[in-house]
């Protein structure tokens, strides 16, 4: 007995099930899914360079307070230092905040500035008020230490120039 070819068979330029519009529908559907990984790749990537702690790293010093009571803050892969003491070796950045937890209890800071004028601002605890720029942006804020130093200044030069 012999086996019964099918038309398919029989016939060599019949077409399959898969046609030109199934194809480019496949083709489509494939390139559609392999932007969208793409794209969330991106995203995932970039975020991840955003929240890390290399963009907080480096020297801070206090804006706003005389000289001799300056504090510098400085965050690296070792920890943060005060004014050149370590106070901790670890601290969260979540891209916006800052979290350094001590001894002596949480500290807050928040990114602000800009770009030409990167600066944080202590939150937590809120007295009193510190304000940091990151070294070598120094000259990019008006430091003049409040209205009290002014009237100093002002009262300094006013009898210095009497002689």
């Amino acid at each position: 007995m012999a086996l019964k070819k099918t038309d398919k068979d029989t016939e060599p330029g019949k077409r399959s099930n898969f046609t030109k519009g199934t194809f480019l529908k496949l083709s489509g559907a494939t390139l559609l899914v392999a932007l969208a990984v793409a794209f969330s790749s991106i995203l995932y990537f970039s975020y991840k360079d955003y929240i890390h702690p290399k963009n907080v790293y480096g020297r801070w010093i206090e804006i706003g307070t005389p000289e001799y009571d300056t504090e510098i803050l400085t965050f690296s892969k070792r920890g943060v230092f005060r004014n050149e003491r370590l106070i901790t070796t670890d601290f969260e950045f979540d891209g916006t905040l800052i979290t350094v937890t001590t001894g002596s209890g949480k500290s807050v800071y928040q990114v602000s500035g800009t770009f030409e004028s990167p600066q944080l601002k202590r939150l937590t605890p809120s007295h009193p008020n510190q304000r940091f720029i990151k070294a070598g942006f120094e000259d990019s804020v008006n430091s003049g230490g409040g209205a009290a130093q002014k009237r100093r200044a002002a009262l300094s030069e006013h009898f210095s120039s009497k002689k």
